[in-house]
């Protein structure tokens, strides 16, 4: 027998029986105290193993969304901005991601999706039992992602909680989630949020996003090979790219259209003709999609903003629907007409400025030469070249970039561009149609519709016209076309004039006056309006000056900032084009002023309406018959009269426009501003051309250049209308205008009446 305790007595051990019973009785125990040690150890470890799986699948837990959060899942959806006509003209979106229901997607697609990522989805519960049984096997290999369902693939997609990390508690995680989400939802809305909510290339969230920026369509009309290379980008949205690597998204898209058919969705000769076929995109940049006026869009988001904030609202993923009063046929021929007409310009503008054989627009440097410098100031180059050439003396700067040609003649062309707006109002209730603050949004965020304001010549003249109107006198009152001159308080002459006399008698109608837009005219009315005729004193026309202001800002202009003095008769006053327009509505609309409109209600994005809005009818502004009388001399503008020509005439001579319309030229002193508006009883229309730098503007020293209203800004109208016209779809009216009741237009007096008139103010 072996002896393992070496203080027993072995030859006691066998001889004496008390001995060995005292021994037996030692080991027992020794065995007994060994097991209760061995059963609290064991005890502990499972106690302490429970208490970490416990607190494990605590864990685990508190990563998965709660049961709200399952039953109203949140994707960040973009906000849209919708003509009144439902087209989309604009989004606000953290990810470019337009929710649409299953019924709005093409089969293709939900076929190429079941058969590539998940052909087993209808008759699983979350989670795939055959892939499951795979996953010991992927997990030793240090692979997390093998065998997700689509339900799965949702759960990462819907819950970023769940995160992408690459581990075994993200996998069980998202197994957990996707067998609530199975729970909580139908196969067909599982599908409708997995393809609402996955990323595809270009930056593309949703299916709808994907197929319009890729193909320039709805899902809906997706085909069998659009589809597969779609749902091919899933599983890299980077590699299969088809812009950039069209033939490796062939061969993926090839792989989809192979499993469609394995699974039986086309047959093997569809997918033998679809295999050879060529990837062709209308691809659509997602910056841009849907966006027909983008420079309306940031109006619109400037005035919802602080409702968006007071409710509550994200607008960049609440999915909130913001329907406008634009129609997307009118705002489509508005930015066409624009943007061909400034292309049209810029290289005649640019051969005005250019002498024969000279360098580019040499003649501008040349009259004004201090340009070139300030607009180099502007430059980073400048203000980086004191640093990089260690120097603080102008003169250095100046001389290092003058050197160098390339730079100087980018800045030349960089601040020499033309830019154009154009905006239409419906005169019966402020509804702003079409809206277009500039040719490129990407290139140039300032709106000349509203954030422009700039002088505006003659187009201010209605004003001064429907003041005299409003005062008594009548469109067949005439005045001295010859200029006349006041003296300022400084003792300096005003002597306001007229380029040139126009032809015929000495004394013209108010109503030619305004049609040809005489400043001589217009400068003879500020004694009549102010009671003061016969005045040779500036000082003397400030009530008329007074007055001409008062009635800008109730027809809607903002006079704030615009001084009292009799040069505002002639259009130094500055407005937006907005707001100008919006004046002239007030002509067409019998005298009542309403304010512009661009916004009638918005939504949810379950259709639910969240807040309307309504016409702001003002009062009365003018009479209806001071308002006809202003339309009637308007008419002139583009009609002409008894031997003369409106400065519109080109309206109907080059654009051939017969129908009743009114309207008025502008230009201002120094040719940097052109506009021209355009009233009918149902629309009123307005452009402005000029230097995208304010600095810039045409010759004033040659008739024939084309910086006047009626040569840049009338053919932005002229342009529109036509196309209006010859498209069947847009909304157009040809109604004419109708005095008020029982209104008839005034007679000119007997030459007696006229005759005592002038011997009355002493001309």
């Amino acid at each position: 027998m072996k002896n393992n305790d070496k203080n027993v007595d072995m030859n006691r051990y066998f001889s004496d029986p008390e001995y060995r019973k005292k021994i037996a009785a030692e080991r027992k125990k020794k065995k007994t105290s060994f097991r209760k040690k061995f059963w609290i150890i064991s005890i502990a470890v499972l106690l302490i193993a429970s208490g970490a799986m416990a607190g494990y699948v605590y864990y685990l837990f508190q990563g998965l969304p709660s049961i709200q959060e399952l039953e109203n899942p949140r994707t960040a959806i973009a906000s849209e901005v919708r003509s009144r006509d439902g087209v989309v003209l604009d989004r606000y979106y953290i990810e470019n991601r337009t929710y649409v229901s299953i019924d709005e997607i093409s089969p293709n697609i939900i076929n190429a999706l079941i058969a590539t990522e998940d052909h087993r989805f209808f008759n699983h519960w979350g989670i795939d039992s055959q892939s499951l049984m795979r996953l010991p096997y992927y997990w030793v290999r240090q692979r997390f992602q093998g065998g997700s369902t689509i339900s799965q693939q949702l759960a990462r997609n819907l819950y970023r909680k769940i995160g992408f990390e690459v581990s075994v508690t993200r996998k069980l995680r998202e197994m957990i989630t996707a067998v609530q989400i199975e729970n909580n939802y139908t196969k067909r809305e599982i599908i409708e949020m997995y393809l609402n909510t996955v990323e595809f290339s270009n930056s593309a969230f949703g299916i709808e996003s994907a197929s319009r920026t890729h193909f320039g369509k709805p899902a809906s009309d997706i085909t069998i090979s659009e589809a597969a290379t779609l749902i091919g980008q899933l599983r890299a949205v980077y590699a299969y790219n088809p812009r950039f690597f069209p033939e490796r998204s062939m061969l993926r898209r090839n792989v989809v259209l192979q499993q469609m058919m394995l699974r039986g969705f086309i047959s093997n000769e569809i997918f033998q003709n679809l295999r050879i076929e060529e990837i062709v995109l209308d691809y659509h940049p997602p910056s841009r999609t849907g966006r027909e006026s983008r420079y309306f869009g940031e109006y619109v988001r400037q005035q919802v903003k602080d409702w968006v904030e007071e409710n509550g609202f994200d607008l960049y993923s609440d999915g909130l629907v913001i329907y406008t009063t634009i129609d997307s046929r009118l705002q489509r021929h508005a930015e066409r007409a624009v943007q061909e007409k400034i292309r049209e310009f810029q290289p005649i503008f640019e051969r005005e400025w250019t002498s024969p054989g000279g360098d580019y627009m040499d003649l501008l440097w040349q009259e004004y030469p201090g340009f070139l410098r300030s607009f180099i100031r502007e430059t980073d180059e400048y203000r980086n070249g004191f640093a990089k050439l260690e120097t603080n003396q102008e003169s250095v700067v100046f001389d290092h970039l003058l050197s160098n040609e390339a730079f100087v003649d980018s800045v030349k062309r960089a601040r020499t561009k033309l830019q154009g707006s154009f905006t239409a109002i419906d005169p019966s209730n402020g509804h702003i149609l079409a809206w277009v603050g500039g040719t490129d949004y990407g290139t140039q965020q300032f709106d000349h519709v509203h954030q422009s304001r700039r002088q505006t010549g003659s187009t201010f003249k209605p004003f001064v016209y429907a003041v005299a109107i409003d005062n008594g006198y009548m469109p067949y009152h005439t005045f001295s076309k010859y200029p006349v001159s006041f003296i300022e308080p400084t003792g300096r002459m005003w002597n306001p004039k007229d380029p040139s006399l126009p032809s015929g008698p000495e004394m013209v109608p108010l109503r030619q006056g305004l049609a040809r837009s005489l400043n001589n005219v217009t400068v003879r009315l500020l004694p009549e309006i102010a009671g003061a005729p016969g005045t040779n004193r500036a000082a003397d026309l400030q009530p008329a000056a007074r007055m001409i202001r008062d009635m800008a800002a109730n027809l809607g202009i903002d006079m704030s900032r615009a001084g009292v003095f009799p040069s505002i008769a002639l259009g130094t006053a500055e407005a937006s084009l907005l707001e100008l327009v919006s004046a002239y509505t007030t002509f067409a609309n019998q005298g009542v002023h309403i304010n512009p409109m661009a916004i009638t209600r918005i939504e949810d994005k379950e259709g639910n309406i969240l807040v309307e809005y309504y016409p702001d009818y003002s009062q009365e502004a003018i009479s209806p018959e001071t308002a006809y009388m202003m339309i009637d001399m308007m008419r002139g503008v583009i009609r002409g009269g008894d031997g003369y020509h409106g400065t519109g005439v080109r309206l109907r001579n080059v654009y051939n426009v017969q129908q009743d319309i009114a309207g008025k030229t502008g230009t201002t002193q120094n040719s940097a501003d052109n506009w021209f508006v355009a009233m009918m009883p149902h629309i009123v229309m307005g452009s402005w051309v000029g230097g995208e730098d304010r600095r810039i503007r045409f010759p004033t020293n040659r008739p024939s250049s084309i910086g006047q209203g009626a040569r840049t800004a009338l053919p932005i109208v002229g342009e529109f209308i036509t196309r209006v016209t010859d498209d069947s779809e847009a909304p157009w009216a040809y109604d004419a205008f109708e005095p008020p009741p029982g209104f008839v237009m005034p007679e000119p007096p007997s030459r007696d009446e006229q005759d005592s008139r002038r011997e009355r103010i002493g001309w």
